[in-house]
């Protein structure tokens, strides 16, 4: 079975949440590449929880721009295979958030997980709009 990302887009007041379901290709364990749902406004934090069957080890997360630039600025690194993780969005050594127009195009990625059927819910907090 080839591997699937679902997306819900949440409101949190004040925050919203972009929720990506994410269950790996059942043969190679790829997850495709998919591109969000367009917003403005800065990136607050990453949530990751690995399901019932857990990606490999320091598996990564990144949402990258059309310039190939991870939005993330890094953060879904080496994400646990165990336990849920929440991390905080900022440029490197500042607490700013980075910003994202509604024109970006962003393009969820996960690589580094050799797990066929490996499940992960992934959620992207950030304040803002969504675009419609």
């Amino acid at each position: 079975m080839p591997g699937t990302v679902t997306i819900v887009h949440e409101q949190r007041a004040p925050v919203r949440a972009i929720r990506l379901t994410v269950v790996a290709d059942a043969s190679d364990a790829s997850v495709p590449d998919t591109e969000l749902p367009a917003f403005s406004g800065k990136l607050i934090a990453l949530e990751t929880d690995p399901g019932g069957t857990a990606p490999t080890d320091n598996y990564d997360v990144t949402v990258e721009n059309a310039n190939g630039h991870d939005v993330l600025e890094g953060v879904g690194a080496n994400r646990d295979t165990a336990n849920s993780e929440r991390v905080g969005v900022v440029f490197s050594g500042t607490s700013l958030h980075p910003p994202v127009a509604a024109d970006d195009v962003l393009t969820f990625k996960i690589a580094n997980n050799a797990v066929n059927s490996a499940q992960v819910e992934v959620v992207l907090y950030y304040e803002g709009t969504p675009v419609e």
